[in-house]
């Protein structure tokens, strides 16, 4: 993603996030997968095998993790944030009422659900096709007459299909897109350098690294670590004389996400 950089700077960055706990590491691939499976998009034959292939890789993260749980107390911890946050006398109360709003609505959302997309495995069509998209070339008529019959059904059917598959994904999804906002929104872009290329660090528990590095600097970071440390090294796109680490400075922007 490139985005312009902030503080009067109008150059223009690469954005890059990495993240230090493993259930936001699923959420930000969850977050990911959604980009191709959009509720208002309608399932064509051009589109269809990006539909159903986000559609089952969203379904295999769910069955892998308990994302339901870790989404909602996740949300139950910023709850209890906001009210911590109410009693100082500088907060903006309408910009945190609006948000604890949203925080409480997400709660009780998805509080009555027990497993997200158990309705969807039933599904005759879904069931039929599934494992069909893990083989290369599997989705032929061939091979899934089911799904290129109903590829051939009017709009209005596909879309009333692709609406209630929907459904039952987004209570969760919502909760999970609210808590990557908060949890976004909770750092502040910093200027930040790499002598030599490398920046390492200890620090408080975090959850999420943001990075946004100038888009003409043809070098990209590798970034690992776990919450309370991690390190940052720039490789060159292209390597120079065999060499792809970075050995003079690099100035970035960061972010900490706790």
């Amino acid at each position: 993603m490139i985005v312009q950089m902030d503080n009067n700077n109008s150059h223009a960055t690469i954005a890059y996030e990495y993240p230090l706990l493993e259930r936001v590491r699923t959420y930000l691939r969850l977050e990911h997968i959604l980009q191709a499976l959009q509720p208002d998009t309608p399932v064509t034959l051009q589109n269809y095998t990006r539909y159903f292939s986000a559609l089952f890789a969203i379904l295999d993260l769910c069955e892998r993790s308990d994302v339901r749980t870790d989404v909602q107390k996740d949300l139950e911890r910023r709850k209890a944030q906001l009210k911590v946050w109410a009693q100082h006398p500088d907060v903006n109360q309408d910009s945190l009422e609006q948000t604890s709003n949203h925080v409480n609505q997400a709660l009780q959302a998805i509080q009555p659900i027990n497993r997200v997309g158990s309705n969807l495995k039933q599904d005759r069509l879904l069931s039929a096709i599934r494992q069909r998209f893990a083989m290369p070339g599997g989705t032929c008529n061939f091979d899934v007459p089911q799904l290129h019959f109903w590829l051939h059904q009017p709009q209005q059917v596909r879309d009333e299909d692709a609406a209630r598959w929907w459904s039952e994904l987004e209570i969760l999804v919502n909760g999970l897109l609210l808590e990557l906002e908060l949890m976004r929104g909770q750092a502040r872009f910093q200027p930040v350098s790499a002598p030599n290329g490398l920046l390492q660090e200890s620090t408080e528990p975090l959850s999420l690294l943001r990075i946004r590095v100038p888009a003409d600097l043809a070098a990209y970071p590798v970034i690992s670590g776990h919450k309370q440390r991690f390190s940052i090294r720039f490789l060159r796109y292209e390597p120079i004389n065999g060499k792809a680490s970075v050995d003079e400075q690099v100035d970035f922007e960061l972010a900490l996400c706790p």
